[in-house]
């Protein structure tokens, strides 16, 4: 999916505090943030396979995405593997409270104070033990809640940019918690989290 991206983005302290993909920001849904149904543009697959969660951030999204990214500046800022690993993440996420990982995209300016943020990748393992506690604290923050292709649970706001509300994906199967959070908002952004989503997913199982 090609996207004209913004040369622009939030400074890194504005942007960690939206880094919890599914906690410090509760947006509520409104018309215009709605998320559309899912539609046959969905690139999530079937949940074949066995979930193997990765070993760092560098084996979250397939090397065509990595190179796509590249080319556009975009790298893998912080998050293990990043450039940074976790020193400017002030806080845990969500997902990595639940023994996830997080990883930061984005444009680095070689000055830590000034490197702006592009999206938030994470994953963690879905157990019986936290299936339902995940759910509850996505449902509690009042996003869009839906099923993908193969039937698992999302949650989702498209946001809007000019409204500082980050476009945010997220989806729940038995065996992993994926999540994408967007710096922008809209409906391009959040069409991109679904198919990083997707990528994410085949990165994960196999």
């Amino acid at each position: 999916m090609q996207v004209v991206r913004p040369l622009i983005g939030a400074a890194v302290t504005g942007v960690f505090l939206l880094s919890g993909c599914s906690g410090g920001v509760s947006p509520e849904p409104t018309a215009t943030s709605a998320a559309p149904s899912p539609s046959a543009t969905e690139t999530t697959p079937e949940g074949d396979g066995t979930f193997g969660a990765p070993a760092d951030c560098t084996a979250i999204l397939p090397q065509d995405q990595v190179d796509s990214y590249s080319a556009e500046n975009i790298v893998l800022l912080a998050g293990p593997g990043g450039i940074y690993g976790d020193e400017l993440i002030p806080d845990p996420t969500p997902e990595t409270i639940a023994g996830g990982i997080s990883c930061y995209f984005g444009y680095d300016n070689e000055d830590p104070n000034q490197i702006q943020i592009y999206s938030v990748v994470s994953v963690a393992e879905v157990t019986a033990g936290n299936r339902d506690s995940i759910m509850t604290e996505l449902s509690e923050q009042g996003l869009n809640e839906g099923t993908d292709a193969t039937g698992a649970a999302t949650y989702a706001i498209i946001g809007d940019t000019a409204a500082n509300v980050p476009a945010m994906y997220n989806v729940v199967d038995d065996y992993s918690w994926i999540s994408v959070i967007s710096v922008f908002g809209g409906e391009t952004f959040f069409e991109e989290n679904v198919a990083i989503a997707g990528m994410v997913h085949d990165q994960v199982y196999n």
